[in-house]
């Protein structure tokens, strides 16, 4: 439960936020940082502002239209300009009843693209960028993320569990936020607060607050480590905190928060880095920054980018 203060709070920065003239985004963004409620408060403050008129009693609506923005672009549109702060806002849906039944919803972002829905029991989904979410009409309490990430804020219903299908890595929310990846390779799932509940029918792993869970598909290999909670899908605020993880997953989640192209050398694909990322607001300043904190060369490769080995010195 997010105190009534908060709330208030997020309210009148939303506020502020909207107006054109507003530009003292690093204040926001430390308000935002000081606490994970701020945060979600904040995408709340958005929601309601914005939703208000349209979701009604209606069923798993459909996203058809959107108010897009560039997630690191300082400017004073609706939530635009929030560089590293609150990207989840930065899309707000128009949402309606399509005239003629559809069994199924495909929601998808383009790469750098962030958005949010709103489910009718209250649940929030927030979409990465390069992210493709399946809603299943009759039943809205089911998800099925194709490809891309996605950050879960359920509202428990223990009659009506909420489960996730991730390429057959099937996860039901025990009173949960938690973030998903699903990637060529595999899926994955983080818990900031509550449990999940990974594979019911096989293994049933719990997953509690603080813990990830990695599946391979090739191997079929799972994997159970420690996270830090507060850092789930912080990916929204383009914070990225990392654990000896390799250089071929940090580059997808930069592809994805940014919309820049990266491609891995084989020769430094595997290798582990653990660290923290801030995205840059300013885009062309990507590449020297990753440069830096990730200790490789960073080439030009057409529109997008290249790491590889740095020459011996």
């Amino acid at each position: 439960m997010i105190d009534a203060a908060i709330r208030d709070q997020a309210a009148l920065w939303m506020a502020r936020a909207r107006d054109p003239r507003f530009s003292d985004w690093d204040a926001l963004t430390e308000w935002l940082e000081a606490d994970p409620a701020h945060n979600l408060a904040y995408e709340d403050a958005f929601a309601g502002h914005d939703l208000a008129d349209v979701l009604g009693s209606a069923p798993v609506a459909e996203a058809v239209t959107a108010k897009t923005v560039s997630r690191w672009r300082r400017t004073g549109m609706i939530g635009g300009g929030l560089a590293g702060t609150a990207a989840t806002a930065a899309v707000i849906f128009a949402l309606v009843v399509p005239s003629a039944p559809v069994a199924e919803v495909a929601i998808a972002t383009a790469p750098g693209e962030h958005r949010v829905i709103h489910l009718k029991d209250g649940t929030q989904i927030a979409l990465n960028g390069g992210s493709r979410l399946v809603l299943d009409r009759s039943n809205e309490r089911t998800a099925r993320l194709e490809q891309g990430e996605a950050m879960f804020s359920v509202v428990h219903d223990e009659t009506r569990p909420f489960t996730v299908d991730a390429a057959g890595a099937r996860m039901v929310d025990l009173g949960t936020r938690f973030d998903v990846v699903r990637t060529a390779r595999g899926s994955e799932v983080s818990v900031a607060e509550g449990a999940v509940l990974y594979d019911p029918e096989g293994a049933a792993v719990r997953l509690g607050a603080g813990k990830m869970l990695r599946r391979n598909d090739r191997s079929q290999v799972v994997e159970v480590s420690q996270v830090e909670p507060a850092g789930v899908g912080a990916w929204r605020t383009g914070r990225f905190a990392y654990r000896d993880v390799p250089l071929w997953r940090v580059a997808e989640d930069m592809a994805r928060a940014t919309g820049v192209q990266i491609a891995v050398d084989p020769g430094v694909a595997g290798r582990g880095f653990t660290g923290a990322i801030v995205v840059p607001a300013d885009r062309a300043a990507l590449r020297n920054h990753l440069g830096a904190i990730l200790d490789v060369t960073v080439a030009q490769q057409g529109n997008g980018l290249y790491l590889k080995a740095r020459a011996p010195r």
